[in-house]
């Protein structure tokens, strides 16, 4: 075996290692995502949002690593299986981060009255179904999509224009911020 070779498994090995870890970190977040479902007459509370964010944007960056690696990858026959398990969990990220979103949200419109800080998470959701919808229709994840998900994108519409119509100055953008 040569020197590059060993080297080339190395990096293949450890890229699948990182593939598991991103799967693991991926089923936390949809185990989190659970604790944002309302409980009776209690909406989820902002600090079990917060948390399920921050699995969030550890599991996106991770996938940054995650897919230079798959990109360095010199063996073509390697590189296509990782990339196809790769696309597989960018596919169950953005379809977990999905539900979460509309799990949030879902509370939010059923609320009388926003809690302090929807505007700010509303933007912030808006931004990640709009990501979501846009990567997860993206011909390169074509098949790989399940019909739940694109379900959920209609269900996310819905809720998004109940939360405008009880609220609509959460998205007035045009007032300056308050001194």
């Amino acid at each position: 075996m040569t020197p590059s070779s060993r080297q080339e498994d190395r990096r293949s090995g450890e890229l699948a290692e990182f593939l598991t870890i991103l799967e693991h970190r991926i089923l936390a977040l949809s185990r989190s995502a659970t604790v944002l479902d309302r409980q009776g007459d209690h909406p989820p509370r902002f600090a079990d949002y917060a948390r399920t964010r921050m699995l969030t944007t550890e599991c996106l960056a991770f996938s940054i690593v995650i897919e230079r690696r798959v990109e360095m990858l010199p063996d073509p026959q390697r590189r296509s299986e990782a990339k196809d398990r790769f696309d597989s969990l960018t596919v169950l990220i953005w379809s977990t981060l999905m539900d979460c979103s509309l799990k949030f949200l879902r509370s939010i419109a059923e609320e009388e009255h926003l809690p302090l800080g929807s505007r700010e998470v509303f933007l912030h959701e808006i931004k990640t179904l709009y990501d979501a919808h846009k990567i997860l229709t993206s011909e390169r994840y074509r098949g790989k999509v399940e019909e739940e998900t694109l379900h959920q994108q209609k269900a996310a519409e819905r809720i998004l224009n109940e939360i405008i119509e009880r609220a609509p100055r959460l998205l007035d953008l045009s007032s300056s911020p308050a001194s």
